[in-house]
């Protein structure tokens, strides 16, 4: 709601300002344009201008109501906007011009100078309350330029000026309209989208407390078959005779079972540091990390012919521990699911990314399998179900998204690729590609 009142009340505010720079600007100009007419006035009776409608249209001006009277030729003519109109000679009989707007008597004489009186002079109307609010609002007194007989006598236009009165009102109202309008579909998109986003949130909660059920039947699920197997070999131990020799077979069965569990905690204690948003964002470059990486995997299975092509390097912001994982987790499975095959690695920069490619000329991954194998827990049809547990890619496919990168697999008999990119760093975008 803070989001629409704040901006509606400033352009609220915004409006009346201008609506007032408006009337102020009409009131000035008005005054200024009376003063004008004035000074014009006393130069044309300096200059003997008789009192005539010559005189008058010279004189009118948008927003002035100008009357002019002359006693000694009995003549005055009222020149509001609306046209010149002669009054009855009774009004300048008293030497000065009538009151503004009032209406010739009813029996009126023609005028001395023999011209026919207009066909319908405005008539006086009472004076309201919006009358005296004009005059209020451009506070100019009376003008009044006298030479001998003669008199000019100029005033704000009533009419004229509540006319703009009101169309600076109408403005005023429109652009409140408006705002409102605007305001009100601001309000209710909005809602709309908060609406939404609560959705969106209620559902997003609902589908984690599911994967949460479900990671851990599957983690009770994966554990059970350990704890299975050494609790059978524990009976058996318990039932065996103490003169009798121990199997070494049982003993390696206990101890591959047992590393197989603590394998799935250490994934799973990794996938939770991943949700828990740990992590010390560094530089790091690919093609040193991309070597580390091969160094270690190397250490652990010696007879593995591992390459590293860095053809292109750069620098990454990424935690060096969630690099080190995810490039691990990919080539490991490459180790596990490739055995006679050599194994690469090739760095490459494109599109703002850095990406490390990790290849294999294993015998791939089926295309139905290959949407689901960043889930957890699936290996895949061709996959035996103790060659692993499944969580490698999950993590790797976590981390990837975690530092808004993306990963991307492409497999057929005889060659997988998996491409592991993150977005250069800033400092990158400028300088040249190592």
């Amino acid at each position: 709601m803070k989001r629409v009142v704040v901006p509606a009340t400033i352009a609220v505010g915004v409006l009346v300002c201008v609506a007032v720079g408006v009337w102020l600007a009409i009131a000035r100009g008005v005054a200024a344009t009376a003063a004008a007419q004035g000074q014009l006035a006393a130069t044309l009776l300096d200059g003997n201008v008789p009192i005539g409608d010559d005189l008058a249209r010279t004189l009118s001006r948008p927003g002035l109501h100008i009357l002019l009277a002359d006693p000694a030729t009995r003549i005055v003519i009222d020149a509001p906007d609306d046209g010149i109109h002669p009054l009855p000679p009774g009004s300048a009989a008293r030497g000065e011009p009538p009151a503004e707007g009032q209406p010739p008597p009813a029996d009126a004489p023609p005028p001395l100078d023999g011209r026919p009186p207009p066909p319908g002079p405005p008539r006086a109307r009472p004076q309201g309350p919006l009358d005296s609010l004009v005059l209020a609002l451009v506070h100019m007194p009376p003008l009044v330029v006298k030479r001998g007989t003669r008199v000019v006598r100029i005033t704000p236009d009533i009419r004229r000026l509540e006319t703009w009165l009101g169309l600076d009102a109408l403005g005023f109202g429109a652009g409140i309209v408006l705002v409102g309008g605007l305001g009100a579909a601001r309000a209710l998109a909005n809602g709309r989208a908060e609406r939404a986003a609560l959705e969106a949130r209620i559902v997003e909660r609902r589908e984690a407390a599911e994967r949460y059920q479900r990671f851990l039947a599957e983690t009770g699920h994966e554990l059970r078959t350990p704890l299975t197997v050494l609790t059978g070999y524990i009976d058996i131990l318990r039932g065996r005779a103490p003169e009798e020799p121990l199997d070494a077979r049982i003993i390696e069965g206990m101890h591959a079972e047992a590393s197989r569990m603590r394998t799935l905690v250490d994934k799973m204690m990794t996938l939770a540091r991943l949700e828990a948003h740990v992590g010390v964002p560094r530089l790091l470059d690919i093609a040193t990390a991309a070597r580390e990486a091969a160094q270690t995997v190397q250490r652990r299975y010696p007879d593995r012919a591992i390459a590293v092509n860095a053809r292109q390097t750069a620098s990454i912001v990424i935690d060096a521990d969630d690099f080190a994982v995810a490039l691990g987790n990919v080539l490991e499975n490459a180790v596990k699911y490739a055995p006679d095959s050599p194994i690469e690695i090739e760095t490459t920069i494109g599109d703002g990314f850095a990406t490390t490619a990790i290849i294999d000329h294993g015998t791939g991954i089926l295309p139905s399998d290959q949407v689901a194998i960043f889930e957890r827990f699936n290996r895949g049809r061709k996959r035996g179900f103790g060659e692993g547990l499944g969580l490698g890619l999950a993590i790797v496919k976590r981390i990837v998204d975690r530092w808004d990168g993306r990963v991307d697999c492409e497999s057929e008999p005889g060659r997988t690729v998996f491409r592991l990119s993150f977005p250069l760093a800033d400092e990158e975008h400028d300088g040249p590609v190592r």
